[in-house]
Parts: C-alpha cells; structure tokens; sequence
C-alpha cells in the first residue's frame, strides 16, 4: 500500500476517470408506489401509531403504581 505522499495526482485523476467518479449522478426522484405499497406504508403507520399509545399508557400505568 502506498503512502499518500507517494501517489501522483495524475494517477489519482487517471482512476476517476477510469471509475466513472468525474461524470454527474443521475437524477434521482419519486417513483409511484403500487396500492399494495401504499397499503403496507399506512398499515406501517398505524401501527407506529398503536405502539406508541401501547407505550404512553403503559408509562402512564407504570409511573402511577
């Protein structure tokens, strides 16, 4: 392994080009979920949403005994 001040800045340049790293990413963006996508998303949710209510009760319980 070399030493970084052993590497030459053109052969660093070299193997970006090489790689692909100098070229711009493609756009990323949304892409449209499927029904079933959805459905899972807001199952997802409120179940988040009934374990968090889990939780505060059980606190609320727990803390007054």
């Amino acid at each position: 392994m070399k030493r970084s001040q052993e590497i030459d800045a053109s052969e660093i340049a070299r193997l970006l080009r090489e790689e692909g790293w100098d070229r711009a990413l493609p756009e990323v963006g949304a892409k449209a979920l499927k029904g079933w996508q959805q459905v899972v998303f807001w199952a997802l949710r409120a179940y988040i949403i009934v374990m968090l209510l889990i939780v505060i009760w059980a606190f609320s319980h727990g803390a007054h005994t």
